[in-house]
């Protein structure tokens, strides 16, 4: 099954690439007139710079330069439609998904080359961001901590096998809780005296550090329903690069199933109205996804390079998605404030569930594969 996830991702996004790649630039230079001249491609008479049949460019260069040009240009469409789309998706995303439904496409990029270009980037950029921590490191202080706790985990287990003996059910309770409470403070300490870091940290080395430590300890606590699924999971967390690798890659892959996950809840919202069609809601959440991934690699960007405070990064995740999404209902569905406003809401809740439904269906493939 997850090979047909992934070669459908394959495939659409290669179709939609390819199709960005061929589809002739608004902003391209004009060429000169070649009429009465054929055709490269398919020997059609030519009457202007782009073949009326098959669109291809009349004039073309056979120069190294022109290679770097169509690379840039092909695979991110830097023209003239990249400063109109992206002011259009940060400023005015109502407006820009209500042009593009109705037919003015020419000026913008097309949904699904944004969303692919943009997801590329969130991906990359994940690949590398960076946590600073600017707390100070007191060598001695933690090793004076960690002795601390060392004593407080030794004097538990007397007082376990002291209430074993004496059969004290409810002191073992509290002993067992107290026990896990002292080893959850001893972990990140014991790692810190053991590596030292400089305060930074990327993001995978977080989840890998969290995951080899839980390995270590035995303490994967995993219940997915069959002895075999358990036994699997176990053994792909013994190697958590491999795991994050896997799951990034296959979310990638899979990325495109946002928006046919997405595009039931915004027909939920609409059903009764006979102008709005299915293709309309696919849109909207590719320009949507799109925002919200530019908005990620924005704040990672910032916090990677210690441009913003981590308290004004939560506030960039969880506020300006709502005023985001506001706007674009709004606009795109020509919808009053109360109407866009109990929208929003509904479908804040909505993206929560769509990507923690996403979230699952990565974990089942990428760890049980």
């Amino acid at each position: 099954m997850a090979g047909e996830f992934e070669a459908a991702g394959d495939l659409v996004m290669a179709g939609a690439s390819a199709r960005a790649l061929d589809t002739p630039s608004a902003g391209a230079a004009h060429a000169p007139s070649h009429g009465g001249a054929a055709c490269a491609n398919c020997g059609t008479t030519l009457t202007g710079e782009f073949c009326s049949h098959c669109g291809q460019r009349a004039h073309f260069h056979r120069t190294l330069h022109e290679v770097g040009h169509e690379i840039l240009h092909g695979v991110t469409h830097f023209d003239g439609k990249t400063w109109t789309t992206l002011p259009m998706l940060l400023l005015s995303p109502g407006q820009l998904t209500r042009e593009y439904i109705h037919g003015k496409r020419a000026r913008y990029i097309a949904p699904v080359s944004l969303f692919l270009l943009v997801v590329f980037l969130m991906f990359f950029v994940f690949s590398f961001v960076k946590i600073t921590d600017n707390t100070p490191y007191d060598a001695a202080n933690a090793k004076a901590n960690l002795a601390e706790i060392d004593r407080g985990l030794a004097d538990l287990e007397r007082q376990r096998t002291t209430a074993v003996a004496k059969g004290d059910r409810e002191a073992l309770t509290e002993i067992a809780a107290a026990i896990t409470a002292l080893k959850a403070l001893r972990r990140p300490l014991a790692t810190q005296i053991a590596s030292p870091v400089d305060g930074v940290t990327s993001i995978p080395e977080i989840i890998t550090q969290d995951i080899k430590r839980a390995a270590a300890e035995d303490n994967l606590k995993l219940n997915l329903g069959s002895s075999e699924l358990n036994r699997k999971a176990r053994a792909a967390f013994k190697n958590p690069e491999l795991v994050l690798y896997k799951l990034q890659t296959k979310a990638y892959t899979l990325s495109f199933l946002l928006v046919p996950m997405s595009v039931p809840w915004l027909w939920l919202m609409f059903f009764w109205r006979r102008d709005i069609r299915l293709y309309d809601h696919a849109v909207f959440a590719l320009y949507s996804i799109s925002f919200m991934s530019l908005l990620f690699i924005i704040g990672s960007l910032a916090l990677t390079f210690d441009f913003l405070h981590s308290g004004f990064w939560f506030a960039l995740v969880f506020v300006v998605p709502g005023i985001h999404m506001f706007l674009q209902l709004k606009g795109a569905y020509q919808l009053s404030n109360t109407g866009a406003l109990v929208r929003t809401f509904l479908l804040s809740w909505a993206a929560v569930i769509t990507l923690s439904l996403y979230l699952m269906l990565l974990i089942i493939l990428g760890v049980i594969d």
